[in-house]
């Protein structure tokens, strides 16, 4: 690639629909990119997804989070062994798991007039007897934390919005400055007004500083294949 870009990405949308207006409009105002991750179970929120039919998808790209939305806590799962954990949305073979996404995509169809590409699991866990669902199930692209083995692209997840000020970011962000594609995650629903007002000064300086593009996953997804 001959540029270095950037993804924003948003997780668990349906979650305090105010504050996820709070920062659509920070992405308006900037005219910047983002993607977003939908909880399916949401889309029954009528006031939700007329918002969310109101974007502007040139900028808002909206990424399946899963129809439930059920996780361990991390600290769970660390204590736990693998054949312990309870049944969850990402700890399941393939036959249920294969039917929460075709419940993500029966709502989708009915409620949204996008259709989501990318696949973002809830806190990032997942094993590899989901990852056939998800490609049955039409998704072209994942968020993960390592490489995938399978017929998916994987967008990297390099680092969560957790600092509360431009002089902590710009500190782990050095870590992995010379990365092509910087995924920075972070929910709506967790943003401090402090951290809110960290996210205008991040945008400006990866538009004005760094010179890095901002980029959907689907734009992603094109330059992989050109």
């Amino acid at each position: 690639m001959s540029k270095k870009y950037i993804i924003f990405k948003d997780d668990d949308v349906g979650n305090d629909t105010q504050s996820l207006k709070k920062w659509i409009d920070i992405i308006q105002e900037k005219n910047v990119k983002s993607a977003i991750g939908l909880i399916g179970r949401c889309m029954k929120d009528r006031e939700l997804v007329d918002y969310l039919n109101s974007l502007d998808t040139d900028k808002i790209e909206i990424f399946c989070h899963g129809y439930y939305h059920k996780q361990l806590p991390y600290i769970i799962r660390k204590m736990k062994k693998s054949k312990e954990l309870p049944k969850t949305e990402f700890n399941k073979d393939f036959v249920r798991h294969n039917r929460s996404l075709k419940k993500y995509r029966l709502a989708e169809s009915k409620y949204l007039k996008t259709k989501a590409i990318t696949f973002g699991p809830q806190g990032n866990i997942w094993n590899d007897n989901v990852i056939d669902a998800v490609i049955q199930n039409d998704f072209k692209l994942m968020f993960s934390w390592r490489k995938i083995k399978a017929e998916i692209f994987t967008i990297p997840l390099t680092e969560n919005l957790k600092q509360s000020s431009f002089e902590e970011f710009l500190k782990d962000y050095k870590k992995n400055k010379n990365d092509e594609i910087f995924t920075l995650q972070f929910h709506h629903e967790k943003l401090t007004d402090k951290q809110f007002e960290l996210m205008i000064e991040v945008i400006d300086f990866f538009k004005n500083k760094e010179k890095r593009t901002f980029i959907k996953p689907s734009e992603l997804l094109e330059l992989v294949h050109k």
